[in-house]
């Protein structure tokens, strides 16, 4: 049998995905993310306001969040040097605390990423070939490829729709441990999970409750404490991210202390990764004390938010109705989506194309986040570049 020329494959596949409107490349950026990006292109360089970031409180930049990753470097060193169990440093350690702290919990866990974090939590939980993990379809990649990595059997409901969860655990009833793992902000469309009643069922049928809060850490809830805290929920277990609501880089693992511990000693992802950087660790840290200095934060976020959403449904735009910083204006197939996302880079604004399979077939959209670090006129300017859908040929608005 003649080897495979991978490579070969490769280029056929990519050619594809170019003729599809699909292909990905790698922007090159030559400066700090902030408020605006400077992009690299046939033109030059070019500062564009971005749309793109998730750096929700516009902490990544903050002069003592710098400081913060400074001094933890003078005390650490750039890198980790090895995993946690074999050299972890202080820093993480005291991030760890604060988190929890914050957050109400008994204990919490540092890993490199959010994605990583997800990995580790379902992996932990669903541990027997009897264990079921039952997820929302809209849940991110990160759970669905823990499930993957996890001893469990995945099953999915529909969409933040409660009768087809209550469907899923009835018919799971004889499952060792059930798992119903949930965003509370889902990263695409911005919508919030009814955790109420997703709690009330999990509790009704004994199954255990995971909920990533990656998109609502920062902006929702008290102070920014999450949407779990405004509801009133107590997941087994809370997943979030230390680079939405501050700035850095890791992914957290908040719960009761023993579930927590079980992690250390189960979640393979983070036994057998090297450790965050003291940096990242430390600018986390630092950017949690303003969090907690500035619990209006949030509620400033959100007025700004509104102001843009609005904004652009008044103008005609398909915006679905919301509440968060993540506004899509979904405009359907990948080529309008692209065009527009190159109409507005030309009106000087960072606005990439979010197209399949991060989204479903028809619903291309651009992805816009809000942070504290736009100013009013990025907003006025914003929404004069794009104008009327009717002049770009865009399907009508969907409202409600």
């Amino acid at each position: 049998m003649p080897r495979p020329d991978l490579a070969a494959d490769a280029r056929a596949e990519l050619a594809g995905l170019a003729e599809a409107g699909r292909l990905r490349q790698r922007p090159v950026s030559d400066a700090p993310v902030g408020r605006t990006v400077a992009v690299r292109g046939p033109g030059g360089r070019r500062n564009l306001v971005t749309w793109a970031s998730n750096d929700y409180l516009g902490l990544a930049h903050a002069l003592p969040v710098r400081n913060g990753a400074t001094r933890a470097v003078r005390r650490a060193g750039a890198g980790a040097g090895a995993a946690r169990l074999l050299g972890g440093h202080a820093v993480h350690r005291q991030l760890e605390l604060a988190v929890a702290r914050f957050l109400g919990t008994g204990d919490c866990l540092l890993t490199t990423s959010g994605f990583q974090a997800n990995l580790c939590a379902v992996t932990t939980l669903a541990s027997d070939p009897e264990d079921v993990v039952i997820l929302d379809r809209a849940c991110h990649a990160s759970t669905y490829d823990g499930v993957k990595l996890s001893a469990g059997t995945l099953l999915r409901f529909l969409h933040n729709d409660l009768d087809d969860l209550a469907r899923q655990l009835l018919r799971t009833d004889t499952a060792r441990r059930r798992i119903v793992c949930v965003e509370s902000v889902y990263s695409m469309d911005g919508d919030l999970a009814p955790l109420a009643g997703i709690a009330a069922l999990c509790a009704q049928h004994s199954a255990s409750l995971v909920v990533d809060e990656a998109h609502a850490l920062g902006v929702l809830g008290p102070g920014g404490r999450g949407l779990c805290a405004a509801t009133g929920v107590r997941p087994d277990l809370l997943v979030a991210t230390c680079s939405k609501p501050l700035g850095s880089q890791g992914g957290l693992i908040a719960g009761d202390a023993a579930l927590v511990e079980l992690a250390v000693n189960r979640g393979r992802p983070f036994i057998f990764s090297t450790a965050p950087c003291p940096a990242a660790a430390g600018a986390a840290s630092a950017a949690l004390v303003q969090l907690e200095r500035h619990p209006e934060w949030p509620a400033e976020l959100a007025v700004t938010a509104a102001r843009l959403r609005d904004g652009l449904r008044a103008q005609g735009w398909n915006v679905p109705v919301g509440e968060t910083p993540i506004i899509p204006v979904i405009v359907g197939d990948e080529r309008t989506a692209l065009d527009l996302a190159a109409r507005l880079a030309e009106a000087g604004h960072h606005c990439p194309a979010i197209r399949p399979p991060t989204v479903p077939e028809g619903t291309c959209r651009l992805r816009l986040t809000v942070t504290r670090a736009h100013r009013p006129s990025d907003l006025r300017k914003l929404l004069q570049a794009l104008g009327s859908p009717t002049t770009n040929h865009q399907p009508p608005t969907t409202q409600g």
